[in-house]
């Protein structure tokens, strides 16, 4: 049987392991430094050459594509007329529903008053009525059923209602044997025209008018008066 002697004193072999785990403190750091660099490197190339690359093939992009937009015969009329056509559907959208007159006459007109011309001024916001009614007393009722007609949103009246119409006048009046003719003006509130506004018109329930005694299709005959402008001023109320 062989006998084996350890000969190396404890320090020798203390010694040993200190080199053992030097080499691995040296091993590791110089992996971690060769990463480090590796990665410094990379992000020195990504800025310095991939990006300026980058930036360059763009700004030569641009160049090229802003001579081919330059090169179209006419291109700044037709830009004009696209951004024009953009901005239809806001006007139309914004532009005054006149129409809405039509609904609204009805409900403030008295059975016995009849309207042959309407003359409306958007810009002044004002409206002028000539017709004929069966006496001027109706022609009152008429003026004081315009000058008490509140507006309604949503068909629910608001608690500070505005009124419909002001600076009711009778610009001027007069009669015949069988009829009175009249001449009305008025200012309108701009909202009644407000497209983006349900509006509907409390109207003062003492006026019997035409929604009320008339058939859907008062129009008709709502509007059938004289054009002719009366001939005797009568003042205003």
């Amino acid at each position: 049987m062989a006998v084996q002697f350890n000969l190396l004193p404890d320090i020798k072999l203390e010694f040993d392991r200190q080199q053992k785990a030097k080499k691995l403190v040296y091993t590791l750091s110089f992996l971690v430094s060769a990463l480090v660099i590796t990665v410094f490197i990379i992000s020195f190339l990504s800025v310095n050459v991939l990006q300026k690359k980058l930036l360059n093939d763009a700004q030569n992009d641009i160049i090229k594509y802003s001579k081919q937009l330059k090169s179209i015969p006419d291109l700044e009329k037709v830009l004009t007329i696209q951004n024009q056509l953009n901005t239809l559907p806001g006007l139309h959208q914004s532009k005054p529903i006149t129409s809405r007159l039509f609904t609204y006459l009805p409900q403030v007109t008295p059975s016995k008053v009849f309207i042959g011309q309407i003359t409306m001024d958007l810009g002044a916001g004002t409206v002028t009525l000539n017709g004929t009614s069966d006496k001027l007393e109706t022609v009152n009722q008429f003026i004081d059923t315009l000058k008490f007609t509140k507006i309604g949103i949503g068909g629910v009246a608001q608690k500070d209602a505005k009124p419909a119409f002001t600076n009711v006048i009778l610009a001027s009046a007069g009669r015949t044997d069988k009829t009175a003719n009249y001449s009305i003006t008025a200012s309108f509130d701009p909202s009644l025209f407000d497209g983006s506004q349900n509006i509907t018109l409390m109207v003062p329930k003492e006026i019997t008018t035409r929604s009320v005694t008339e058939s859907p299709d008062i129009n008709n005959l709502l509007f059938n008066g004289d054009t002719g402008q009366p001939s005797t001023h009568q003042g205003g109320q």
